[in-house]
């Protein structure tokens, strides 16, 4: 059973996967339409993670699961997705847009500036260095699976089915 976990959760983090990306690229470009597109991407992502786990459970778990399995479940399916998602994030501040980042920082330097806070060389070089294109996908990759425990405490309490004690 625990084969079955792991191959259905890459089957879904290939799906959460693609979505998690969609909503990356849409995040980039900063208007309105696009932004109120990742709010509907994010909307997906919840509604397709529940559909997933059900679908899971009723088709490798044949219709009952714990809770705990389902948050598990939920929990490996954002991981395969996040690792996709930081790939697609890589290849885009590496090789499509390599001056997103540096305007990133320079940014966040003019914001630390205007807020008043004193700057070294140590802040810059930290800040620099958290800025590089495999560094910053790598971060995302801990950002989703933090969204991925949030959703599945969620999801999976909806998810869950015990077997009665009645049945056999």
């Amino acid at each position: 059973m625990q084969n079955n976990i792991v191959k259905s959760a890459m089957k879904s983090g290939l799906i959460l996967g693609v979505l998690f990306s969609i909503n990356f690229l849409l995040s980039v470009p900063a208007n309105t339409v696009t932004g109120i597109l990742t709010y509907l991407v994010i909307a997906a992502i919840v509604s397709v993670t529940y559909r997933l786990a059900v679908q899971f459970r009723d088709r490798e778990c044949g219709g009952y699961i714990s809770y705990g399995k389902v948050f598990l479940f939920i929990l490996l399916s954002f991981f395969y997705a996040a690792l996709i998602s930081s790939l697609v994030k890589f290849v885009y501040f590496q090789f499509i847009n390599p001056g997103y980042l540096e305007e990133l920082y320079n940014q966040s330097m003019l914001l630390l500036e205007k807020m008043g806070l004193a700057t070294d060389s140590a802040v810059e070089e930290s800040l620099s260095t958290m800025l590089k294109p495999a560094a910053f996908s790598l971060q995302y990759i801990w950002i989703n699976m933090m969204a991925g425990c949030f959703v599945g405490l969620v999801t999976a309490a909806f998810v869950k089915k015990e077997k009665s004690i009645f049945e056999d």
